[in-house]
């Protein structure tokens, strides 16, 4: 067993040779019922402390559950989870899925 590391372990998920620009707007189309509470300061701390950062040794499948989990603690009177969900989500990611996330069309993710 190879105890060096492997340069790839710290390439981009993606492939790093393409070109890419931003997308003007966000990816995630948020419904406007989302507009009218406000993330609690805790949660937001338990979101921010499990990020995933989008390097090849990270697991997104695994990232989406623990975050399911985690959001699966709150709750959000008069508003519907999805739109929780969809606000929380972009801070759960840093690095290069942040660079993902922002590289999508806008509205790619609506659910």
């Amino acid at each position: 067993m190879d105890d060096e590391p492997n340069a790839m372990d710290d390439e981009p998920m993606y492939d790093a040779d393409r070109v890419v620009a931003p997308t003007p707007g966000s990816a995630i189309t948020i419904p406007e019922t989302a507009n009218k509470f406000t993330i609690k300061g805790n949660h937001l701390t338990l979101i921010k402390g499990n990020q995933i950062d989008g390097r090849t040794k990270t697991d997104p499948h695994k990232h989406i559950h623990k975050f399911l989990r985690i959001y699966d603690m709150f709750k959000y009177r008069d508003t519907e989870n999805e739109a929780v969900r969809l606000m929380m989500f972009p801070l759960s990611l840093t690095g290069e899925a942040k660079t993902w996330l922002d590289e999508l069309n806008e509205g790619t993710i609506e659910t």
